[in-house]
């Protein structure tokens, strides 16, 4: 379903919303009755889904840097360029959080409540579920522009951002609110970071072209799985746990088995550059970097393996 406005709002099955606008741009859960956002200067406009009806709009001071989504998909947290940090919480008050003296680039929503949220002047700050209470203030080594929690809430991978000095991934420590590890053998700058296998391991892609696979408990990498010279954007793991999926620059779908990390396959995916992976189901759901939404059925993973397997043979 699309409807096209100044911006438009595209939902595929109940994995994403894609919502472009001349600005800014996000992704959002759309299982039945959730919300999409769109950030338009310094305000958050809420829609309904399906259909697209407005629903409300969450005004900042200034414009909108960052915006996250709880689990649920209808909390939402976005900070902006004036420090301030919002959470709109569905049919309860707003929270507005002690402003930063810098801008805010990265924000994020844990299960429990928690609130996280990365400023301009190389801070990492976690709030308490009432926005109140400070539970850490943590100096981080350069800006960051992705935070990724685990499901659990316990650890956190940091990204860097492309506003600040290029640093490798971090591994944070939720509990006792410390640096546990770097994730340092990647090759330039990294992108995204995915918390796979009951949240035991994690992956990153980044510029050089790996996917990179790292214990989450030690931080100590397992595995790298390579592909061309292009950059690889996002990368997940089948839910039977037998192949690793990424793309990227180049636009491929590339196929690796997750043991031996062999790759096993490629798919032209996205005639420009891959830049969002999710598994709905069985089904690999893609988005471009032009914003465009494909949906691949394919084989059965572990046939995949085994079919390459004998074929080596």
């Amino acid at each position: 379903m699309c409807c096209r406005t100044s911006c438009s709002i595209c939902a595929v099955s109940s994995w994403f919303v894609v919502i472009r606008s001349t600005s800014h741009a996000w992704i959002s859960p759309a299982t039945p009755g959730l919300n999409g956002y769109v950030a338009r200067g310094n305000a958050v406009e809420v829609y309904e889904l399906p259909g697209g009806a407005p629903l409300r709009t969450i005004t900042h001071g200034a414009a909108v840097t960052a915006i996250a989504f709880a689990g649920g998909g209808r909390d939402l947290v976005s900070g902006s360029a004036d420090g301030s940090v919002i959470v709109a919480r569905d049919g309860r008050a707003d929270l507005a959080l002690p402003r930063s003296a810098g801008g805010i680039d990265a924000v994020a929503i844990l299960q429990d409540g928690r609130i996280l949220a990365a400023d301009a002047r190389q801070r990492l700050r976690v709030y308490a579920p009432d926005g109140i209470t400070a539970l850490a203030d943590l100096a981080v080594p350069t800006r960051l522009g992705l935070l990724r929690p685990s499901q659990d809430g316990r650890r956190l991978v940091t990204i860097s951002s492309y506003l600040g000095d290029t640093a490798p991934p971090a591994l944070w420590d939720l509990e006792r609110y410390r640096l546990q590890t770097t994730l340092a053998d990647h090759v330039g700058r990294v992108f995204t970071a995915r918390f796979v296998r009951d949240e035991h391991e994690i992956l990153t892609t980044g510029v050089n072209g790996t996917v990179m696979s790292w214990d989450s408990a030690s931080g100590q990498q397992r595995a790298a799985y390579r592909g061309g010279s292009r950059y690889l954007a996002d990368a997940v793991l089948t839910p039977d746990g037998a192949m690793v999926v990424a793309g990227g620059g180049d636009g491929l779908l590339r196929f690796w088995e997750a043991r031996s990390t062999k790759l096993l396959w490629t798919l032209p995916a996205h005639k420009v550059g891959l830049v969002g992976i999710h598994f709905d189901g069985i089904d690999v759901v893609t988005r471009g970097f032009g914003g465009d939404v494909s949906r691949w059925t394919i084989p059965e993973p572990r046939g995949i393996v085994e079919l390459s397997a004998a074929e080596a043979k």
